[in-house]
C-alpha cells in the first residue's frame, strides 16, 4: 500500500485479541475509532489484512481446488486441498485462512461503520472517504466468502451467534453495500480521489466497484446487469495492491520465491490447463506467468512445476485488483449467455478482443497475442467454453477459477466416485469448502458441511 500508518500495527492487534491488558500509555481500541487522526491507519490496516494474509490464502488454496497449482511437498493441508472431495478437514490452515481473515477486515469495516458518524474530521470529505470505502470493503468481503462457501455470514457477531444465509444472499447483500458506497463516492469527487490517492499508487475506487458488481450479478444469472456494470469500467485505468518490499511483501513471492520460504506449492505447466481446455499453441499469457524452467514434478501427478513470474516476481510487485481480460470476459459471459444470434455474435467479438490483445496493448502487459477464434460461432456451448478457457488463462493466480469453474460447470463433480476417479484428471475437486473448525465449536448456528 502506498502510505502505512504505525495505527497499522494496533488495528491489527487490536483485532486479533479478545483479552485487553490495561495499559495506561495505550490508546484503546474505542479511542482509535472515536480519533480522526487514527482513521488513514484504521483503513490501511483492515486493507493490509486482506492484501497480505488474507491474499496469500486466496491463491493458494482456489489455486490448489483448481488445479492451478501442483505440490511441491507432503504438507498434509496443501495434499487435502489438492486432493479435495471429502478430505478436507475443518482445521485446514489454508481454507481457515480465508475464513478469518475476511473476517478480521470486514469487522474492522463494521467497526468504522458504527462509529464514523460520531468523528468529526477537519476535512469533512475525509468521513465520507472513509465511511464509503469501508462500505465498499464490506461488500468485497462477504463476496469473497460466497466465492467460497455455501453458505455465508453477512456480519460480524461478537457474541459467536452469526446467522449465516445462502450464497446467493450474500452476494445480493454484497452489492447492496457496493451501491451505497459507490453513491457515496461518485456524489463526492474529492473523498473519491483521497481513497484512490490513500490506497495505492494505481487505484480506481469507482471501476472496483463496477467489476466487483459485475461479477457477483453473473453468479446471480443477472446477465443483463452484469454487463451493464462491466460495461461501465475504463479498461485504461489500473487498480492493484502494493507492496513495498520490506515490511510489506508481495504475498506469493513471500511463500514462494523469498529465500527461506518454506514451499509447498507452485504453478502447474500450462497454467494447469492440461484436459478439457488445453491452450492454443503460443498463447503468451503462459509466458507471462510462468517461467519456462522446470522447477520440480508436481508430487500427486508428475505435472512440471515452475516458478511463477508475472505478478508475483518480486517482493515489491503490486498484484491487480482486476484484469481488463476479465471484464471484458464479463461482457462475452453475459451476452453468451443471453443467447440470440445477434448476442452470441458480440460474445465472439469479445473473445476476440481478449484472444488478439498484445502485452502492448494491456495495462498490465497480459495478452494472448493469438488469431481470431475459429470455433462454431453459432453454438452457446463452443462459446462458453472458449470464454471459460480464456477466464482460466487471463486470471491466473487470482482466486477465480475455482468459482469460475464452478459457474461454468456446475454439475462437474455430481457422478465422481472419490474412492475411484484420478483426481489429475480433474479440472476442479471441489464444489465448496467446509466450515472452519473454530466456527463449529463457537457458532451453534454453523451449518453443516457440504458434501464436497
Amino acid at each position: 500500500m502506498k502510505k502505512i500508518s504505525l495505527l497499522i500495527l494496533l488495528i491489527l492487534s487490536l483485532s486479533a485479541c479478545q483479552k485487553e491488558f490495561i495499559d495506561k500509555n495505550e490508546v484503546t481500541e474505542k479511542a482509535a475509532y472515536d480519533t480522526p487522526e487514527a482513521y488513514q491507519g484504521i483503513v490501511l490496516g483492515m486493507t493490509k489484512i486482506f492484501t497480505t494474509s488474507t491474499l496469500k490464502y486466496i491463491v493458494k488454496g482456489p489455486g490448489l481446488t483448481a488445479k492451478e497449482l501442483g505440490r511441491a511437498n507432503t504438507y498434509v493441508s496443501t495434499t487435502q486441498l489438492s486432493n479435495g472431495g471429502k478430505g478436507i478437514t475443518d482445521d485446514n490452515p489454508t481454507v481457515n485462512g480465508i475464513w478469518s481473515g475476511l473476517h478480521r477486515s470486514r469487522g474492522i469495516a463494521e467497526k468504522i461503520l458504527s462509529h464514523i458518524d460520531k468523528v468529526t474530521f477537519v476535512n469533512a470529505d475525509e468521513g465520507v472517504a472513509y465511511k464509503a470505502y469501508a462500505k465498499f470493503f464490506k461488500g468485497l468481503t462477504i463476496g469473497y466468502m460466497a466465492q467460497y462457501w455455501e453458505k455465508v455470514t453477512l456480519d460480524n457477531d461478537a457474541d459467536n451467534k452469526a446467522q449465516f444465509v445462502d450464497r446467493l444472499d450474500g452476494y445480493q447483500t454484497a452489492i447492496d453495500y457496493l451501491n451505497e458506497a459507490e453513491h457515496d463516492f461518485a456524489n463526492n469527487a474529492n473523498a473519491t480521489a483521497l481513497i484512490n490517492g490513500l490506497i495505492s499508487y494505481n487505484f480506481s475506487v469507482i471501476d472496483v466497484i463496477h467489476v466487483l458488481k459485475a461479477r457477483y450479478y453473473m453468479e446471480l444469472g443477472q446477465y443483463q446487469d452484469a454487463y451493464d456494470e462491466a460495461n461501465a469500467v475504463d479498461l485504461t485505468t489500473k487498480s492493484e495492491w502494493d507492496y513495498d518490499g520490506g515490511a510489506i511483501k508481495n504475498p506469493v513471492y513471500a511463500q514462494i520465491l523469498d529465500p527461506g520460504a518454506s514451499l509447498n506449492y507452485l504453478p502447474l505447466d500450462q497454467l494447469g490447463l492440461l484436459s478439457a481446455h488445453t491452450l492454443d499453441t503460443g498463447d503468451n499469457r503462459v509466458d507471462f506467468y510462468l517461467d519456462n524452467a522446470v522447477v520440480m514434478q508436481d508430487i500427486d501427478c508428475s505435472f512440471d512445476l515452475h516458478n511463477p513470474i508475472g505478478f508475483w516476481a518480486t517482493a515489491s510487485s503490486p498484484i491487480p485488483v482486476y484484469l481488463p481480460g476479465e471484464v471484458m470476459l464479463l461482457k462475452a459471459e453475459a451476452k453468451a449467455r443471453l443467447n440470440g444470434a445477434a448476442n452470441l455474435a458480440e460474445a465472439v467479438t469479445l473473445i476476440n478482443d481478449v484472444r488478439t490483445k498484445t502485452p502492448g496493448n494491456d495495462p498490465f502487459g497480459v495478452g494472448a497475442s493469438l488469431g481470431p477464434w475459429t470455433g462454431n460461432a453459432t453454438s452457446q456451448q463452443d462459446v462458453l467454453d472458449e470464454i471459460y478457457k480464456n477466464y482460466a488463462a487471463e486470471l491466473y493466480m487470482e482466486g477465480l477459477r475455482f468459482p469460475i469453474h464452478r459457474r461454468f460447470f456446475p454439475n462437474y463433480l455430481d457422478n465422481v466416485d472419490w474412492n475411484q476417479v484420478d483426481r489429475c484428471s480433474l479440472e476442479r475437486v471441489n464444489n465448496f469448502y467446509p466450515y472452519p473448525d473454530s466456527e463449529r465449536a463457537n457458532n451453534p448456528n454453523c451449518p453443516p458441511n457440504p458434501e464436497f
